[in-house]
């Protein structure tokens, strides 16, 4: 049986008898078979387990003040503008489409522009659009709509621009807001565009999604509008997806933001600092500079780095170690490629992190340079860690 109201087992019929029950108790903020019916596949009905997640689910709403957030809160304006989702259209079974240019997000810029609770918030936000969504096409369809499918367009998405910790935090927080609090809403997730390095990050990610959600994710190939349009019809598919619609362009820009690199004009400068509890620091005086060695025993690694000062800029880069180059009559030198360009950076404003993907195995030298700076000493606290592929 699929668990589904109409298809239940005598199994499933009395779980969800005992779920009604337990819960007589509680303001919930749907009654139906429906909603129980969500919550209790999301455990595999298992009653104790779908009546925790709901207690924990009615305080979550008192905390974030989701029943009404559709009409009370709005988001910062930088989210607004710059984080690229939208509804469009319907898909050939009825259920609402939402578009998520993941490709198009920009991790650092976001982090650096607005509170991480905002963020947090923004995606409760759509949930609850979600569930209007699903509510307004039932009535529309006169037949019970309870999921959507997402469209995930994945240009421009890159191993240095999207491999950024604090947003991969992000990411883990925002799944678990969905999988415990928004179960069961997910008809198909179509991933477009994928570029090469989608399955490495993938991975990154892949432990923090649900088997049911992974289940329901249809990566597209390279024909992906003809393959989209097996999902979608054209006239409900905006032109830039192999469509018919334009409102007010290809992309349908009325319904869907683009996204795209956020101006530094959004930028704040009273960002809480990232804890130094557990950095390394160091004193890299005027003039001077420091270099610390990693060794790298595996190809595909990732060293994963985050720093920040206290009151000033410093110069940042990493290189790599090559062979030794031997010269008549002088000792043999090393010499270092640059791997991660050498540049100053403004990790006294905002936290600077980044990654690194090692092709090959070797050692890596982490630079901070000021030897620009004849007046200023800088205390530098920084992380470093190695992932194995």
């Amino acid at each position: 049986m699929s668990g589904h109201v109409g298809d239940l087992s005598p199994a499933q019929e009395e779980a969800l008898r005992k779920l009604k029950a337990s819960l007589s108790d509680v303001t919930l903020p749907e009654n139906d078979d429906y909603f129980f019916l969500r919550w209790l596949r999301a455990v595999k009905f298992d009653v104790h387990k779908a009546e925790d997640r709901l207690r924990k689910h009615v305080e979550f709403r008192r905390e974030y003040g989701v029943d009404t957030i559709l009409t009370d809160w709005s988001p910062p304006e930088v989210l607004v503008k710059y984080f690229p989702t939208g509804f469009f259209g319907e898909d050939r079974d009825g259920h609402p489409v939402y578009y998520d240019n993941l490709g198009n997000l920009d991790p650092k810029g976001l982090h650096r522009s607005c509170r991480q609770e905002d963020i947090v918030k923004l995606k409760v936000m759509h949930a609850e659009m979600f569930a209007a969504k699903t509510r307004e096409f039932t009535e529309k369809k006169g037949r019970k709509i309870e999921t959507i499918t997402s469209v995930i367009d994945m240009e421009n998405l890159s191993f240095h621009r999207h491999y950024y910790w604090p947003g991969i935090n992000l990411f883990t927080e925002m799944s678990g807001v969905f999988q415990h609090h928004y179960p069961e809403r997910s008809h198909r997730i179509l991933a477009v565009k994928a570029p090469r390095i989608f399955p490495a990050l993938y991975n990154v990610v892949k432990r923090f999604i649900d088997e049911n959600t992974k289940s329901k994710i249809v990566v597209l190939g390279a024909n992906w509008k003809e393959e989209l349009l097996q999902y979608i019809s054209p006239d409900q598919l905006p032109q830039a997806y192999g469509g018919t619609r334009c409102e007010p362009d290809p992309m349908c820009t009325n319904f869907i933001t683009v996204g795209g690199d956020i101006p530094p004009e959004y930028y704040l400068t009273n960002l809480t600092e990232t804890s130094k509890e557990d950095m390394e620091s160091v004193l890299v005086s005027r003039g001077s500079s420091y270099e610390r060695e990693f060794t790298v025993e595996l190809p595909g690694t990732v060293i994963r780095w985050e720093f920040i000062t206290n009151d000033h800029d410093i110069s940042f880069g990493w290189y790599q170690k090559s062979g030794a180059k031997r010269r008549r009559f002088l000792p043999p030198t090393t010499e270092m490629s640059e791997v991660v360009p050498m540049k100053r950076r403004n990790s006294h404003i905002v936290p600077e992190s980044g990654v690194l993907l090692c092709s090959t195995a070797g050692i890596y030298v982490m630079k901070f340079d000021n030897s620009y700076s004849w007046t200023r000493s800088k205390e530098v606290f920084y992380s470093v860690k190695l992932l194995p592929s």
